[in-house]
This record gives C-alpha cells, structure tokens and sequence, in this order.
C-alpha cells in the first residue's frame, strides 16, 4: 500500500472533472473551484483468510467559491449530485482502482456542507469521504 500513490490516484479521478484544480499535497493559495485531498484521516491494518489488507478512509474537501456568490450552492450541488459531468461520485467510480493503486476506492458521504474559511477568505464547499481498501 503506497499512501502518495493513492492520493495521487485520487487526485487524478477529480481532474476528470472540467474545470476543477486538484491537489494532493495542502497548498498555500489557490482559486476556487478546488478539490483538496487531505492524508489518510484512519488507516486500518488486518489479515483476512491469511491475506493482508488496508482500510483507510481519506477526506477531500472541495471548495467551490466565496460564501457570498449566489451561484456557489448550484454549483457546489453539482459536484455532491450524481449522473452528472461535475459529479465527484461519478469520478471516482470511473476508476475504482485509481489506475491500480489499490483494490477499490468508493465515496462513503459528503458532509459539512458550509462555509470554510481559507486564508481569510471564506468560501462554501463540501468534505467527501473515500473509502479505500488496499
């Protein structure tokens, strides 16, 4: 199990979705809209009918505006929704290997639906959580 080799599948699957900037490791700046994929939030180590498994559970927080847009909840509901180009579901499920880094990779919840603040500025957006087992 290679955790940068994930978050870099991750991170790859999000760029399937025009127009979204997606990063791997936390960045100082950036411009909204943005998927942020953060380090493994709990990885689970076990053995399974004499073969070794990984379980981890690793959060994207997507930011896709200033809180004060009026156009940042349509658009932040296309990137929660499914069936749709803008859908982070969708993406990840169009590879659930992350190209072979591991075994499946499923989105469990989007949750803390709000307004974050980033660098003082406060923008509207979302956390995913991936379930990914290895």
């Amino acid at each position: 199990m290679n955790i940068s080799t994930i978050r870099d599948g991750l991170k790859a699957r999000l760029q399937t979705i025009s127009g979204l900037r997606c990063y791997d490791v936390l960045p100082d700046g950036f411009a909204p809209p943005a998927a942020l994929v953060a380090p493994p939030s709990l990885i689970q180590y076990g053995v399974s009918l004499g073969k070794a498994y990984n379980r981890m559970q690793i959060t994207v927080r997507l930011l896709v505006a200033k809180a004060s847009d009026r156009a940042a909840q349509d658009k932040l509901d296309g990137y929660l929704g499914t069936g749709a180009a803008t859908s982070v579901v969708d993406a990840i499920e169009g590879d659930t290997t992350l190209g072979g880094a591991c075994n499946l990779a499923r989105v469990l919840s989007a949750q803390g639906v709000g307004v974050y603040d980033y660098a003082g500025v406060p923008l509207l957006g979302a956390e995913f959580t991936i379930e990914v087992l290895a």
